[in-house]
């Protein structure tokens, strides 16, 4: 008689299956555009960007199964989180003198984040579904820039997907939850 794992073992089973299989994806796939390099790239360089990758799809692939696995705490700690990031990088960008839209857009939505999740954490449905939102426009984003920071810091490209990656765990954590949102009151026609 054989017996269904449990929910969390499944869940890291899925996890841990997708992380093996993008990282050998991405080694084979990788092997392909360093041979296009001119100058080719050496060993450490390539070690350096798969490496990188590892920890973003590592990284990716744990806030995955934490959400999965506790939904509620992973949603509204990430943005906490990831709030915190937004204003170190929005006094960062006043400090270096960039567009002033750029800062005032991290520090704003820094201190947003963390208000937003403290009342979504307590049952705010407008609080929820903004701060759901806020965590998706910042995932594409930030994907999207991910380029031009990597320019910035002089990083991996792979290290700079972290933000959106994160953002978007915790855009799926709070969809995972959305149910605890239903507005039960009926609409007076």
């Amino acid at each position: 008689m054989s017996t269904a794992p449990e929910p969390t073992t499944r869940l890291a089973i899925v996890c841990t299956v997708a992380f093996v299989g993008l990282n050998i994806v991405f080694y084979l796939m990788s092997n392909s555009y360093f041979e296009t390099q001119r100058p080719p790239l050496s060993h450490d360089e390539m070690t350096k960007i798969r490496a990188s990758f590892a920890v973003f799809s590592a990284v990716i692939a744990a806030g995955a199964f934490l959400a999965g696995f506790r939904a509620r705490w992973v949603g509204h700690a990430l943005p906490l989180l990831l709030g915190a990031v937004n204003i170190v990088a929005g006094i960062a960008a006043l400090i270096h003198h960039l567009t002033l839209a750029l800062s005032m857009t991290l520090l704003i939505s820094g201190l947003l984040m963390p208000v937003l999740s403290w009342q979504s954490f307590h049952r705010s449905r407008p609080a929820w579904a903004f701060l759901f939102t806020m965590c998706l426009v910042f995932a594409v984003a930030e994907f999207f820039g991910a380029p031009k920071i990597r320019g910035a810091l002089d990083v991996s490209l792979w290290t700079t997907m972290i933000l959106p990656g994160l953002n978007a765990v915790a855009a799926g954590a709070l969809i995972l939850i959305r149910h605890e949102y239903v507005d039960r009151t009926p609409i007076p026609a």
